[in-house]
């Protein structure tokens, strides 16, 4: 048996304190506990749908795992125990699992922001968890108002943008009425498609009747509802509808035509005022001009006060704003 000196066996204390307080991410064949993930894990949620914040804890032992929200530092869980009056908030902990999530249901846009989960060692371990909540909003492709031909098939399609499969059931109403696909009039479907990204249903009503005219609703579980109103028309109304859609779009375009004229004309008879003195339209300028006597080294040219003479041999003077009209002697 070797015996050991002082110095090296309070060196080998030393390491074995350095060991206890060491802690290890993922790491195989430890005794520390650890998370399985240790990266700012992204979650996205939506108001009204039930969401999971993860969080896998290895080698716990006998320690605990608590859920507290950054945003005021409250706790929320400690074990499997609820320290919140919130029941929204649950921990899901299969027995004897390493999974020790954080559930919210259902989930309000207040509840964004991140949220920690720690695990009891010394010093504490934490992982982050940031929660985004968003709002979906349904939408019915086309225009707000459409108009069907009695007879013919109204087709409605409704698509909500989602970032969960589970987006929940969509009704649709006509009115405040929820419509019954077994009801009596017959003709009555609904096709559901569902993907990662949106769920899409289609409204189909055959051999269309005045009575189906009204405001339809596309009302998602979890999503904001859609709305579009639907006129079932006959024949000549229908081609009255289109004819009085068409004529108010040429209406817009001969309403700003006009006005543009109108500006255009204004504008052309403020600079005749102006540069004819102030008179009104139509009045001859003055010859010469006020102010501006006329000098002229051309014997033939009239002396000043004299209007210019014209090919006719006409003279138009102006003499209290009046016109006369003289006979050129030279002619």
């Amino acid at each position: 048996m070797r015996i050991l000196d002082i110095k090296e066996l309070e060196s080998r204390q030393v390491e074995d304190t350095s060991d206890q307080h060491q802690i290890t991410w993922g790491r195989p064949n430890s005794n520390m506990a650890y998370f399985a993930d240790t990266t700012l894990v992204n979650i996205t949620a939506v108001v009204g749908q039930q969401t999971r914040l993860p969080c896998r804890v290895l080698n716990l032992d006998k320690r605990d795992v608590s859920w507290i929200r950054q945003r005021d530092l409250h706790i929320l869980t400690v074990g499997i125990l609820t320290y919140t009056s919130d029941d929204r908030f649950q921990v899901y902990h299969p027995e004897n699992s390493e999974e020790w999530h954080l559930d919210i249901n259902p989930v309000t846009f207040r509840d964004s922001g991140i949220y920690e989960c720690q695990v009891s060692t010394s010093p504490k371990i934490f992982l982050p968890v940031r929660l985004n909540v968003e709002v979906q909003q349904a939408k019915i492709q086309g225009p707000k108002e459409i108009y069907i031909q009695n007879g013919s098939t109204i087709k409605l399609t409704c698509i909500v943008s989602t970032h969960s499969e589970n987006s929940g059931t969509v009704v649709w109403y006509r009115d405040t009425t929820e419509l019954d696909y077994d009801s009596p009039r017959g003709g009555v479907s609904v096709e559901i498609e569902k993907t990662p990204s949106k769920t899409t249903s289609k409204l189909f009503l055959t051999r269309a009747v005045k009575g189906d005219s009204g405001n339809y609703t596309c009302a998602p579980e979890f999503a904001e509802a859609a709305y579009i109103l639907v006129h079932v028309v006959n024949g000549e109304e229908s081609a009255a509808v289109h004819t009085a859609g068409s004529c108010s779009v040429r209406s817009e375009m001969q309403v700003l035509v006009v006005v543009l004229l109108v500006l255009l004309l204004s504008q052309a008879a403020r600079y005749l005022r102006s540069s004819r003195g102030g008179r009104g339209v139509g009045v001859p300028p003055r010859w010469p001009p006020l102010g501006r006597p006329a000098q002229s080294t051309n014997p033939s040219f009239p002396p000043p006060g004299d209007p210019p003479p014209s090919p006719s041999g006409v003279h138009f003077g102006i003499f209290s704003d009046s016109v006369k009209v003289k006979k050129n002697p030279s002619v």
